[in-house]
């Protein structure tokens, strides 16, 4: 039964929380206009992880009130939290500090607006999602510090598109792509060569 407003109140009274988890709840459910309050007193700089995994209700306009409010987020996890679409992109824009974020079964999830730079990203999970070789490359270009990239049961994905993350994010050490994933000899050889574990 739990919505926004929970999770409003407890960063207004427990104003030095660092880390929420609220998954399995309502949040998004209600409407986003009724809190334009919390602007007067918010930002929130302290906290630094939130979780809302399989909040069914979340939708784009209360991600990008989130990342108004929260704006140090180093962990962000949306898993399965399928109404989330171009919103993310704000919330990379704005949360500058994002470390660690989980977009696993967000099926309308869209990162092709990301034509900015995320410099911190380190743990970027797309697991069954309709991310494109398009977007991949867009990732490549833009985060530039990613070590970790989960892609298993993304049917758009090609052997191409994942070159070009292996090649473009120099740090990365883990791919994960699943059992049903083909590569060619020729290119785990170049993963390998540039470092990058396939899983």
């Amino acid at each position: 039964m739990l919505t926004e407003s929970a999770l409003f109140s407890l960063v207004r009274n427990c104003p030095s929380l660092s880390e929420i988890k609220m998954e399995h709840t309502n949040v998004g459910k209600g409407s986003v206009e009724n809190f334009n309050f919390l602007r007067d007193f918010l930002p929130s700089p302290r906290l630094k992880s939130l979780c809302l995994a399989h909040c069914l209700q979340l939708r784009d306009a209360n991600i990008i009130l989130f990342a108004t409010i929260f704006p140090n987020l180093q962990l962000l996890d949306l898993n399965s939290c399928n109404r989330i679409s171009e919103g993310i992109c704000y919330v990379l824009r704005k949360c500058c500090e994002i470390r660690y974020l989980n977009l696993a079964y967000c099926s309308r999830v869209k990162l092709l607006g990301m034509n900015f730079v995320v410099p911190k990203l380190e743990v970027l999970n797309l697991s069954n999602t309709r991310v494109t070789d398009e977007t991949l490359y867009a990732i490549s270009k833009n985060c530039p510090g990613l070590l970790q990239l989960s892609l298993q049961l993304c049917d758009d994905v090609t052997e191409e598109g994942v070159k070009d993350v292996v090649e473009n994010c120099t740090k990365l050490e883990e791919i994960y792509l699943g059992d049903y994933f083909h590569i060619s000899d020729k290119n785990r050889e170049l993963f390998s060569r540039c470092g990058c574990l396939l899983c």
